[in-house]
């Protein structure tokens, strides 16, 4: 599996994405959740399917699986629970609890339409800007986006042609793909998104490299070991569940705002290992030696070799306040 990272945008999330959930989860309203996933790629995908097959499609599925939940009061108290991204993200620690709030059973058309709403409305930017350098500075800093935030309308379209003038044209062409929660009437706003191909993100390698990651950070910080636990190796339960390798399904973990700023602070001082020195360039490259068994060393004891990536991934999310998601695709 290759693990993926994206810009997560927080604030599209628990205001519109989690509240469409709550209107057709718990009320039975499913009119706005379908005028949102209607514009994803998903739905997109499946606009040409046979008539013979519809029932097959993603969303009758999960419309026939929504309609057959139980109402009892404990199951409505679940389901509140699930849709309020706050109080969920608060149970959402598998290593803690050990029942998250759940559905009765998965659903893996409702998992989609989850991840397909997430992909669609909740990552602003899809890449790593190549001029945000390991060490964090930018020649676009917070404070010039703060400013532009208290002078000037924060359309969409205002935000790009800011990023443009200081020289974040990748940035910009990514927002301008994927930003956040569009106007329902404009019907233009699929065009700008590719039909086949599924958003890039910041590649922090095949597996085992999160094990090398986390092994990396637990000699740095506990705070970060646990807090990338919780982005990449599925100490978070998610929403409707997680199944690898499966579109839309594949997300396996995120981090909100407030903790990828935590996340910032305990790596602010923190340089990469050298590329020279990592797995990727020896193999036998160990943080810790062991000089009568050097085959005795565990897997997260390999240095790391996609840290640079994953510092400079982290340090553009603190900057922009936005969390960040992962699939393993």
């Amino acid at each position: 599996m290759l693990a993926f990272v994206y810009g997560f945008d927080w604030e599209a999330y628990t205001d519109n994405i989690m509240p469409a959930f709550t209107r057709w989860l718990i009320h039975g309203d499913e009119k706005t959740i379908y005028q949102l996933y209607e514009r994803t790629r998903c739905a997109r995908e499946e606009q040409f399917t046979p008539m013979a097959i519809r029932h097959l499609l993603t969303w009758p599925r999960a419309q026939a699986f929504v309609q057959q939940l139980p109402q009892g009061t404990y199951m409505r108290h679940e389901y509140q629970l699930i849709c309020d991204s706050l109080s969920f993200t608060m149970v959402s620690d598998i290593y803690v609890h050990r029942h998250p709030p759940r559905l009765h059973q998965n659903s893996d058309a409702l998992r989609a339409i989850w991840g397909a709403l997430v992909e669609q409305y909740c990552q602003p930017w899809l890449s790593l800007p190549d001029d945000i350098t390991p060490t964090g500075s930018s020649s676009f800093s917070s404070s010039h986006y703060e400013q532009f935030l208290t002078t000037h309308d924060t359309g969409q379209h205002d935000i790009i042609s800011l990023l443009r003038s200081a020289g974040f044209g990748t940035l910009a062409r990514e927002i301008g793909t994927q930003s956040l929660i569009p106007d329902l009437a404009e019907e233009d706003h699929c065009d700008t998104v590719s039909d086949s191909e599924p958003p890039s993100g910041v590649i922090l390698g095949h597996h085992p490299a999160t094990l090398h990651l986390r092994g990396w950070l637990a000699t740095l910080s506990v705070r970060a070991m646990a807090l990338f636990e919780f982005l990449a190796c599925g100490r978070r339960s998610m929403p409707f569940g997680y199944r690898s390798g499966e579109p839309y399904e594949d997300y396996i973990g995120y981090l909100t705002p407030g903790e990828v700023q935590q996340l910032a602070l305990c790596l602010q001082n923190v340089d990469a290992p050298k590329t020279l020195y990592s797995a990727q360039g020896n193999p036998h490259a160990f943080m810790t030696t062991n000089e009568n068994s050097p085959d005795s060393c565990l897997i997260d004891e390999i240095i790391p070799a996609h840290a640079d990536a994953f510092l400079r991934v982290v340090r553009a999310a603190a900057q922009y306040n936005l969390g960040l998601t992962c699939r393993m695709g």
